[in-house]
């Protein structure tokens, strides 16, 4: 029979009361040491943008103002969506750079069109028509700049990627708390080593830096697209030991053993020809036109590459490109070595990517050659500009 005696539960609710109040010391206890641990590198990742604030207020602003990197040291799959955001926002495009990192030397100041650059967001030949596919009719471009990545079209390479799906342009990602707190452990390692520099986070710049890349480094993406690679370009420009690549010692390494992007092959993969010749069609019936670059490889590593004899499907590449282009109104450029724009190793950042200076000189190939992206250059002000470059890697600093 339950107890009715008013002071007997007084008497019990006093006591629960001090015992929650000693749980919940307990637990402050037990959390205190773990909030202090957490603190710095939340702070971190908040103050910098990497983590636990929204893209998209920012990205907004970069581009009405035409001002402020964005850069990520940790969250770079904020990018594909980032890229697809802007060209919603922005107004119709006459020129869409669109492919891989090797696409992003690509800027504004060369075309007199409305440009934008959507590089860093496609992995394979598939991938293309799928991004084209998320945008709507409005937004697509007149004039379609891609590069074809030679791995694209090796079936070694290929058997390791997947196509990727819609979403991973069209979710926002970087408002994610389950990736932030991922992250806190690699932060928390790279405070105590002293990579990262709190202080500075809290000061103000005029490049509004976004991300951790873009604060400490100066590297990440401009208004327009285009990537800049900040403190890595002194690094290259001074010969600098602990520069990424440093005279493409880890590219030649991966060419003499076959791994990740060049992976050995014999012959271009048939499936990846006959899904170029798919977006060829695509583009023709959306009325774009595409302008398609093969694009250079380091003068050192085209050479390792051709010595090798176990990247067989390179040589072939060409022709075989060739002839899905022939009968078509698009262009394709081929440069499979620096050498064939007319520049020299100084003018790569690492193995597989032409700076802007040798960028420049590839666009400048190709206007030579008849392409329809002269409507929109002015080939004497492009020569000009590159004879007044600052540097082997830079025109437009």
């Amino acid at each position: 029979m339950a107890n009715t005696d008013p002071e007997f539960h007084r008497t019990v609710t006093a006591q629960n009361r001090t015992q929650l109040r000693l749980f919940l010391l307990r637990l402050l206890l037990f959390a205190l040491p773990l909030l202090l641990i957490t603190a710095p590198p939340v702070a971190v990742l908040a103050l910098s943008g990497e983590a636990f604030r929204d893209l998209e207020p920012v990205l907004q602003q970069s581009l009405l103002q035409q001002q402020g990197l964005i850069g990520f040291a940790w969250n770079e799959q904020n990018y594909p969506w980032m890229k697809r955001q802007a060209i919603l926002q922005l107004p119709p495009l006459q020129i869409l750079a669109l492919g891989s990192s090797r696409v992003l030397q690509f800027r504004r100041e060369m075309f007199n069109c409305p440009f934008w650059n959507a590089g860093y967001t496609i992995v394979t030949v598939a991938d293309f028509r799928t991004f084209l596919s998320t945008l709507p009719a409005e937004k697509r471009p007149r004039i379609l700049l891609i590069t074809l990545d030679q791995w694209m079209f090796n079936s070694n390479w290929r058997q390791s990627t997947m196509d990727t799906a819609p979403a991973h342009w069209t979710q926002n990602p970087s408002f994610s708390l389950q990736t932030g707190l991922r992250l806190l452990p690699d932060v928390l390692l790279d405070l105590i080593r002293g990579r990262i520099s709190v202080s500075s986070l809290t000061q103000q710049r005029n490049d509004a830096p976004w991300g951790l890349n873009a604060w400490q480094n100066t590297k990440g993406f401009r208004p327009d697209g285009s990537f800049a690679y900040g403190r890595q370009i002194q690094q290259r420009l001074t010969q600098d030991p602990a520069t990424p690549d440093f005279q493409f010692s880890s590219t030649l390494q991966r060419v003499a053993t076959g791994r990740d992007r060049f992976a050995f092959g014999e012959s271009p993969d048939a499936a990846t020809v006959e899904q170029l010749r798919a977006l060829l069609q695509t583009c023709s019936e959306q009325q774009i036109h595409v302008v398609a670059c093969l694009p250079p490889f380091a003068n050192a590593v085209a050479t390792a590459l051709q010595d090798s004899g176990r990247h067989q499907y390179l040589q072939v590449l060409p022709d075989t490109l060739q002839d899905v282009f022939r009968g078509t109104p698009h262009e394709l450029h081929c440069f499979p070595a620096l050498a064939d724009c007319e520049a020299d190793d100084n003018e790569a950042i690492d193995g597989f990517h032409a700076g802007e200076k040798a960028t420049l000189r590839q666009l400048l190939r190709m206007l030579q050659q008849g392409s329809k992206l002269n409507d929109c250059c002015n080939t004497a002000q492009l020569t000009r500009d590159l004879a007044a470059a600052p540097s082997a890697l830079e025109v437009y600093p």
